[in-house]
């Protein structure tokens, strides 16, 4: 007889969601995370008073599944501005959102960010993405973003000046080889609502959906060796026992018979102490030089204020990758190359911790929204969440953990 009717390997937000949806169901819960906390990917870190997050990380509250799982008010979300400035080095500009604010018409008539064409094609695109569903958006070819911004007219001037750093950022790679869907569906929730930070950090999300188990069981700290049909063995040799497996982190040492050649995109964060904050407040700082370092730089305190202790600025700056490089050189030429862009005020700043994040996003070459939720069933009384199985979001992961453990329980009723 089995222990547990059912355990989940991974505490992340495709976990957190799948042990919520069982714990509805009333089954027998055991959730395993190899990491002494929740969240996976989901991680802030407490320093002298500043909260840092493992990576430049925004919660979109548009999200169709954090709006259904997630309790906004209590999160106590603060929004960035709309928008974005945009900088090369001493060529600096505002993008604004017309849409959310009228007065910011004749501004970005003129705006350098593109020509009045890129402009007309940037309504005509937002106007086009609010118009199709999710699964509307999914279902179109699958193509690059790039290729995709060339077919709808785009110049290269907006793609290098906005597109590219802006989606960069939050793809985590430069090309903008990401799929056209990916693009869209990000574009969409964008245009829908804001991107925001959580008052306690981005963790405080994992943390508001384990507060919801009331009845589901954990053991941290503990690792996976492999998974079985019925049972669970530990890196120590210890068999859990269970009616079904849900596996909601890295399958491929824990299940070795699914062939699963998953490639992830990296990146690169430093996180700074400031007494002043240069930059327009609220806005997400977008670095366009041609061969510069940054990618993106926000100052979290202004969005935030509890990301920081009074008196004091949290700045995240996000890079282009530079493996070969060390953390002193790369802290050098950030602060060279905005001191070059007319920030002065940048040699006072003072490094509070960087973080290399290897495996931040899945590269997926067949994005989707969704998918039928027998496809999660990876082998007898076996199912598989995460964000690799459908798209590279916040999203992605929760839906996927519902869709697991909808399997789960109608093979349980069965």
């Amino acid at each position: 007889m089995a222990n547990y009717d059912a355990i989940i390997i991974g505490a992340g937000a495709a976990g957190l969601v799948a042990a919520n949806e069982l714990e509805k169901y009333h089954l027998k819960v055991l959730v395993i995370d190899a990491d002494n906390r929740v969240g996976g990917r989901l991680k802030t870190e407490k320093i002298d008073g500043f909260t840092l997050d493992y990576g430049f990380q925004v919660l979109l509250n548009a999200y169709p599944l954090a709006k259904k799982h997630l309790d906004y008010e209590a999160l106590n979300l603060k929004a960035f501005k709309s928008g974005a400035f945009c900088m090369d080095g001493r060529n600096h500009f505002l993008v604004e959102d017309v849409n959310r604010n009228t007065t910011a018409y004749l501004r970005m008539a003129f705006s350098p960010v593109g020509s009045i064409w890129d402009k007309m094609k940037l309504a005509k695109l937002r106007k086009d993405v609010l118009a199709k569903s999710e699964e509307l958006i999914f279902n179109e070819p699958e193509i690059s973003t790039l290729d995709y911004l060339k077919q709808r007219g785009f110049s290269k001037k907006i793609i290098k000046r906005f597109f590219k750093p802006f989606f960069g950022g939050i793809f985590l790679e430069e090309e903008l080889q990401t799929s056209a869907r990916q693009f869209q569906f990000i574009f969409k929730m964008f245009a829908q609502g804001e991107a925001t930070l959580p008052q306690d950090g981005i963790e405080s999300i994992a943390k508001q959906l384990k507060s919801k188990l009331q009845e589901t069981q954990f053991r941290l700290n503990t690792k996976v060796k492999e998974v079985r049909s019925g049972e669970v063995e530990l890196s120590d040799g210890e068999i859990i026992e269970a009616k079904q497996i849900i596996i909601a982190a890295d399958p491929v040492k824990m299940y070795p018979q699914l062939v699963q050649d998953l490639a992830w995109n990296d990146t690169q964060q430093y996180y700074f102490s400031a007494k002043k904050n240069p930059f327009p407040k609220g806005y997400i700082t977008l670095s366009f030089a041609e061969d510069g370092l940054i990618n993106n730089l926000a100052v979290l305190s202004d969005v935030a204020p509890h990301y920081a202790p009074k008196g004091k600025h949290l700045i995240s700056v996000s890079i282009r990758n530079q493996h070969a490089k060390s953390d002193d050189k790369i802290e050098e030429e950030i602060k060279r190359e905005l001191i070059s862009s007319g920030y002065e005020g940048v040699r006072n700043w003072e490094l509070i911790k960087n973080y290399k994040v290897r495996k931040a996003l899945p590269k997926l070459d067949n994005n989707a929204y969704t998918r039928p939720f027998e496809e999660s069933r990876i082998g007898e009384g076996i199912y598989l969440a995460g964000d690799h199985l459908l798209n590279p979001s916040l999203n992605g992961a929760m839906e996927s953990g519902e869709l697991a453990a909808r399997a789960l329980i109608l093979n349980h009723n069965s």
